[in-house]
């Protein structure tokens, strides 16, 4: 290996080796960091600049992960994006010694060094690597920068492996910067999709006003102005996250954020959807990721079907309910974070039977169910069902004013209709019946018997039901479906990522994602880039 100190080669192609020309490089690469912090393509027009300065045929960018490995984050020759097979065809010796000897890394076979089994590969003739550091922490490399020259090209001078050390720095600043732009577009992402607005649903005491609720009402008098955990019990349908939205609304306890359990029963997707992660917590985790727990700080936590998490996510989610404390994967603090949250929680589930079964824990239960309420379902509060029927019209079409006619109103309370939807199944109804009247008169505001059908209120009943199976089939089918979905998604995400060149982040927007989200279901579905 020549040292950083020996390099004495000819000039590259298309440069010219004077300080002038190196050092106007050098003035574009900070012009363009320093215009381009929020775009998304700073990191690869500074690859493009090194690349071209130096004669070189290939750059990357390789960022390390917490098991050792490494993947391409950036590819770049020709000032175009490399493809998939490319970006793995890089020296491996030469970016592992620049990160653990912490300096620039020279490998030039025409000066006499030893060519690694790479080089013979990948027809590489001299290669370049520096340690890249994320943003001040200076106590380990974050990955490396990386050129390599395949065409008869020998290192420039001392004063290119110079600027080579210098652009190195910048680069890692332009790579900070982006990654906090991608982990603050993330946060405005997850907080879209999981930050309620809670101004724009019924109020806790309009919810609470009709004389069926009164039970419901009394349970709620003092604790909603407390911390204490509530969880919220009904059948499907029944209106439980909007009671707990409104709860939540009630108590001033914002912001308001709500989790959807069950989308996964992996155990680091969980924890990061949760609680966050940390830069390198596993592989594909190239950014610092803030947990919904952090988001809630200060306000309100919803966790909607909490029966679905999976028993090695409970004790976790235990901890945090008993103490407030909480670890993001790969956080290495001797201290716990912390979150100040007030939990609601809602299940549809028969928590009793699912306990018994050791399918959820009983503690967690005690710890979630301070406060405990079950909403009726839409069948035992009939002589509610008009004014719930009104209050939809209303959210659906505020506008017009709609009413119910007395006609329409008794029609809506008779016994011949279960309601097996319950109140999500009324509004269905209710839509259904304002589309026939305004089709009937395009200036309707009153909804008639003759717009009510309530003879279609279950149309599950008219599915044909699957014949009897045995449990080992029925599971044996699952999974088989399972797996089948898993391939199909696979199939996806490896088309996206292939048109896109392996950018993970252009990947996720094409997909309509998150880019943690992308990474997430990568590392499960067995896609991580090994390097």
């Amino acid at each position: 290996m020549t040292s950083e100190s020996a390099v004495k080669t000819h000039p590259s192609r298309g440069s010219t080796l004077d300080h002038e020309s190196v050092w106007e490089n050098m003035r574009r690469l900070l012009d363009r960091t320093h215009d381009a912090f929020g775009s998304n393509s700073v990191v690869d027009d500074c690859l493009d600049i090194i690349v071209d300065l130096l004669g070189a045929d290939r750059g990357l960018i390789v960022l390390t992960s917490s098991d050792g490995g490494w993947q391409v984050v950036n590819a770049r020759g020709g000032k175009e994006a490399l493809g998939p097979a490319e970006r793995q065809e890089a020296s491996k010796t030469v970016i592992r010694h620049a990160i653990e000897t912490r300096r620039c890394a020279v490998w030039n076979l025409s000066a006499g060094d030893s060519a690694p089994t790479s080089f013979r590969w990948f027809g590489i003739l001299a290669a370049l690597a520096a340690p890249l550091y994320s943003g001040s922490d200076r106590s380990r490399p974050c990955g490396a920068l990386y050129v390599d020259f395949r065409h008869g090209h020998e290192l420039a001078s001392e004063l290119h492996v110079e600027f080579f050390t210098a652009a190195s720095t910048i680069v890692g600043t332009a790579l900070s910067h982006q990654d906090k732009g991608e982990i603050i577009q993330d946060r405005v992402r997850d907080s879209q999709v999981h930050c309620v607005n809670a101004r724009a649903t019924a109020s806790l005491e309009d919810l609470l006003a009709p004389p069926s609720m009164r039970a419901v009402k009394a349970q709620l008098h003092s604790a909603v102005a407390g911390t204490a955990p509530i969880l919220v019990l009904g059948e499907s349908g029944t209106g439980k996250t909007l009671f707990a939205r409104a709860i939540a609304e009630a108590s001033g306890r914002r912001p308001i954020v709500r989790v959807v359990l069950g989308s996964s029963d992996d155990l680091n997707t969980i924890t990061s959807e949760l609680f966050g992660h940390e830069r390198g917590a596993f592989s594909g985790a190239g950014a610092k990721r803030v947990g919904l727990v952090e988001y809630a700080h200060g306000g309100t936590l919803i966790l909607d079907e909490i029966l679905n998490m999976p028993p090695n996510a409970q004790q976790l989610l235990l901890d945090f309910a008993q103490f407030g404390a909480y670890r993001p994967l790969g956080y290495s603090g001797q201290e716990s974070k912390h979150a100040s949250v007030r939990i609601v929680s809602a299940t549809n589930g028969d928590l009793v039977t699912a306990i018994r079964d050791q399918r959820f824990r009983a503690d967690l239960y005690y710890r979630l169910a301070a406060v405990t309420i079950r909403l009726p379902a839409l069948r035992d509060r009939r002589q509610d069902v008009p004014d719930l029927a009104e209050q939809a019209l209303r959210r659906i079409d505020a506008a017009r004013g709609w009413s119910l006619s007395p006609a329409a109103r008794r029609m809506l309370t008779t016994t011949s209709t279960d309601w097996p939807g319950n109140v999500r199944q009324l509004e269905r109804v209710i839509e259904c019946a304002r589309e026939r009247a305004i089709a009937r008169d395009p200036m309707a505001a009153v909804v008639t018997p003759a717009d009510l059908d309530l003879s279609d209120t279950d149309p599950l009943a008219h599915f044909s039901t699957v014949p009897s199976e045995s449990p080992s089939s029925a599971w044996q089918q699952l999974r088989d479906e399972r797996a089948a979905l898993d391939d199909r998604e696979r199939r996806i995400i490896q088309d996206t990522l292939l048109g896109t060149d392996g950018a993970v982040a252009r990947a996720a927007r094409a997909l309509g994602i998150a880019r943690t989200t992308l990474l997430s279901r990568m590392e499960v579905l067995g896609l991580r880039d090994r390097g």
